[in-house]
């Protein structure tokens, strides 16, 4: 049992320690759960639930507040596309109105998705900030990440 405990504490003392949502701040590359954000000064990013395939955040800036549900394995969403994809950037769907909330889908044309959703109609500052996201899907590594989050099983 000493043994046990002497490894467990070794191990959490050279353990990466998870940032604190406070601390997920811009300018700095943000890569979590699916989408891949190039945060500006003053843009934050608060984690708020993961799960095996993806998790959520809420992503702060000039243009306001979204809430952001990335998945790293998803199928196309649902509606239609506004704006099409292209080599470096996901295809974006129409605004839609999903549980007394507005919604955007991007979607890479592949397996990864992220979901925007705001209480008011998408405004234009809001548009633009979702036009900068590109995703990643599971198992891939993007690269430049000093902000992400990571999958565990605790």
């Amino acid at each position: 049992m000493r043994i046990l405990i002497a490894a467990a504490l070794m191990l959490s003392a050279v353990a990466p320690i998870p940032a604190k949502a406070s601390e997920i701040m811009g300018p700095e590359r943000f890569c979590g759960y699916s989408p891949i954000i190039d945060l500006r000064d003053g843009e934050k990013v608060t984690t708020l639930e993961g799960g095996i395939h993806g998790g959520s955040f809420r992503w702060e800036g000039a243009f306001g507040t979204l809430e952001v549900n990335g998945i790293g394995w998803a199928s196309r969403p649902k509606g239609q596309i506004v704006k099409a994809r292209s080599s470096d950037r996901p295809a974006r769907f129409s605004q839609t109105r999903v549980e007394g909330v507005y919604q955007i889908a991007i979607w890479n044309g592949e397996h990864a998705a992220a979901y925007f959703k705001s209480p008011n109609p998408f405004t234009q500052p809001q548009l633009d900030a979702i036009d900068r996201v590109e995703l990643f899907e599971e198992g891939q590594s993007p690269s430049n990440c000093k902000l992400r989050t990571f999958f565990s099983w605790e």
